[in-house]
């Protein structure tokens, strides 16, 4: 094996984690906008109550995910 060998197979694992960097990157990406969404729904659905939910429910996100997935189960 020659010194070339070597250095090639770094360069190319630096390459690998420079892309897969960029695969994480998009993907966080995309967990933020869905946590962002989530947020948005969560406050417009706190609204509909005359009382805050958080007064009238040990755990009111609970009971919000629970709600959203009957409401998309049922659509």
């Amino acid at each position: 094996m020659t010194i070339d060998t070597f250095t090639t197979g770094s360069k190319s694992k630096k390459e690998n984690k420079a892309s897969s960097n960029v695969v994480n990157i998009r993907s966080a990406k995309k967990a933020q906008a869905a946590a962002q969404q989530e947020l948005m729904d969560y406050m417009m659905w706190t609204m509909k109550y005359d009382m805050d939910p958080h007064r009238v429910y040990d755990d009111p996100i609970e009971i919000f995910r629970k709600e959203m997935k009957a409401a998309l189960s049922v659509a």
